[in-house]
């Protein structure tokens, strides 16, 4: 009988008086974390070990929402990894609208259902297993599960061809929409600001867009040569400490628009529900 895999211990995070990076105050080991994302996370996760139709349909919305900010940007072509892949719809739909598109994913089932599914170039692995230059990399919400943003960043670096892209989205900390109860989770070893976030990448990138309208999405560009890290200074990390000290539930119920967030997932879900008894395939084409 196979050996169910341990799950991961939810401790409190603490934050850092040099930087303000917000992090667990224990870092699970690396083979810990690679036997829980091979196993068991996606399960954790949504419930499920492969993606649900309303899933596709979700998931489909928001990669298309991203590659809608590339755009934006200027970046419509050429050779794109995803890291942390999912169930392959964002790369999926990268291919049809111009990219080469690859993705690397830990989970095995959710990677085999992406290449059954959508005939993916996917990968079942982890980010130290991504091999080739690519012209874009991207990662949505896997930074914040890593153990080691600045040797994530280094890697990513040498992953990229010169002035390549590289697009991050992470959970924003300092938003106001997110639940008192709703901000930390087991698997999130990291809370990123937008300054934390910038100075974890500045030995190896430069800063092309932010955007905190949910999430914070970050597009970076490679440098040709590496630099000295570059921390916030002491104004953003006592900025960050009050920024935390505020939240609460006035706020988010407020400001945050927490008191109307229940009808907003009434009528996703209802969108949602549309999408049952279509093929996965099915579910993204009809998103255009």
């Amino acid at each position: 009988m196979p050996t169910k895999t341990p799950k991961l211990a939810k401790t409190w995070p603490l934050c850092c008086e040099h930087c303000g990076l917000i992090q667990l105050a224990h870092i699970p080991s690396e083979e810990q974390l690679k036997n829980y994302y091979h196993h068991d996370y996606r399960k954790d996760y949504k419930g499920v070990r492969t993606p649900k139709p309303e899933h596709v349909y979700r998931a489909g919305r928001a990669a298309q929402d991203r590659l809608d900010f590339l755009a934006s940007a200027g970046v419509r072509c050429g050779q794109l990894v995803d890291v942390g892949a999912g169930g392959g719809e964002f790369v999926y739909l990268a291919e049809k609208q111009g990219f080469s598109a690859q993705g690397l994913e830990p989970s095995q089932e959710y990677s085999e259902y992406a290449r059954r599914a959508y005939g993916c170039q996917l990968q079942t692995g982890l980010l130290n297993q991504l091999t080739g230059r690519f012209d874009v990399v991207t990662l949505f919400h896997v930074l914040e599960h890593l153990p080691d943003p600045l040797q994530v960043f280094a890697k990513l670096h040498s992953a990229l061809n010169p002035r390549g892209c590289l697009f991050i989205e992470v959970p924003w900390i300092e938003t106001n929409d997110a639940s008192p109860h709703n901000i930390y989770f087991r698997a999130h070893l990291y809370y990123f600001s937008v300054d934390t976030l910038i100075a974890a990448a500045s030995n190896y990138f430069d800063v092309v867009q932010v955007d905190t309208r949910c999430n914070l999405r970050i597009l970076f560009v490679a440098r040709n040569e590496p630099r000295e890290l570059c921390l916030p200074d002491a104004t953003s990390v006592a900025a960050i400490r009050e920024r935390l000290r505020r939240k609460g539930w006035l706020e988010y119920l407020f400001r945050g628009k927490g008191l109307v967030k229940p009808f907003r997932k009434l009528a996703e879900r209802r969108h949602e529900r549309k999408a049952r008894g279509y093929e996965p395939k099915e579910i993204l084409n009809r998103l255009g």
